[in-house]
């Protein structure tokens, strides 16, 4: 099993990091179109991110600790291919970013448990273009890649 890390450094607080991560109408901006639905932010609670009515992640979260880190569960269902793996864990940790600079959020996201495999890395492709898109989103308003449609 491999472990995917990433890292960015946003110029937006913790808090509106966090709230693009967990809002649904954020979140699709910058998720390929998955917009995510979180019932409650709190351990054991479900979640899903749909691409119009069709559920396309879900899982359980396992840690929050609000605009600081959110863990989750996750059984990808967009394609067969990714359907197949095994159930994983997404991490997102957020700090203030380094240095004394003010607005600025040092973003981490984990992805454990995926196997090495060609769809893995598709996966891990995918995560350098969320993360992209999210930086882009809160730094100029506009999307990095238009959402497909549904």
């Amino acid at each position: 099993m491999s472990i995917q890390k990433l890292q960015t450094v946003i110029a937006a607080t913790p808090e509106q990091v966090w709230e693009a991560l967990t809002a649904r109408d954020s979140s699709s901006g910058y998720y390929f179109g998955f917009a995510a639905h979180f019932d409650e932010l709190s351990p054991g609670a479900s979640y899903e991110y749909r691409l119009g009515e069709a559920s396309v992640i879900t899982g359980e979260l396992r840690d929050v600790v609000e605009n600081t880190r959110l863990s989750m569960t996750f059984r990808g269902r967009w394609n067969d291919d990714v359907a197949l793996l095994p159930e994983s864990v997404v991490t997102y940790e957020l700090s203030p970013a380094a240095m004394g600079v003010p607005g600025l959020t040092h973003l981490t996201l984990r992805h454990d448990g995926l196997p090495d495999t060609e769809t893995a890395r598709d996966i891990e492709r995918g995560w350098a273009l969320i993360l992209s898109g999210l930086k882009t989103m809160l730094e100029t308003g506009s999307p990095l890649v238009p959402a497909p449609s549904h």
